[in-house]
């Protein structure tokens, strides 16, 4: 549960999570979102940032794992996992769950997450990417600031 948001070579994110725990309820604590990675080999390298969004962990497992050119770790096809990941690299814009499979968007903005739709709204209004996603804060319960963006360097 967050949002994370893609215009013009930004991504922004939130940085709200929200755990469920075990004796009801929940706890909410502020995190890290977005990740910048160097992947390939020799003269092939290049950066992607990588923004996540639902269960934490298995998406983390995600991070650790892309670009590293070994088969999707087997936990993923045993547990049942509820993330997406954006991806930004100098080869576009791509979405992944937990089959990793990224998937091309060529939509000229994109949020993913809880506060996906309030993002989007305010990007059709014009809205950049920082902008968009503090108005999902506004708007998503799961989502508050501070907003954090990165780009490609």
């Amino acid at each position: 549960m967050t949002t994370i948001v893609f215009r013009d070579g930004i991504l922004a994110a939130d940085s709200r999570a929200t755990i469920q725990t075990e004796a009801g309820g929940s706890r909410v604590f502020r995190c890290e979102k977005l990740y910048r990675k160097t992947i390939g080999t020799g003269r092939k390298r290049h950066e992607v940032i990588l923004g996540l969004a639902g269960e934490s962990t298995p998406a983390l497992l995600f991070v650790d794992w892309y670009g590293s050119d070994k088969p999707p770790p087997q936990v993923f096809a045993d547990m049942v996992s509820d993330f997406s990941v954006l991806i930004y690299s100098k080869h576009g814009l791509f979405e992944a769950d937990a089959y990793c499979r990224p998937e091309r968007v060529i939509e000229k903005f994109w949020a993913i997450g809880s506060g996906a739709k309030a993002a989007l709204g305010a990007m059709h209004a014009g809205a950049d990417a920082r902008k968009a996603c503090s108005i999902a804060c506004r708007i998503d319960p799961y989502s508050a600031p501070p907003i954090v963006t990165m780009a490609l360097r």
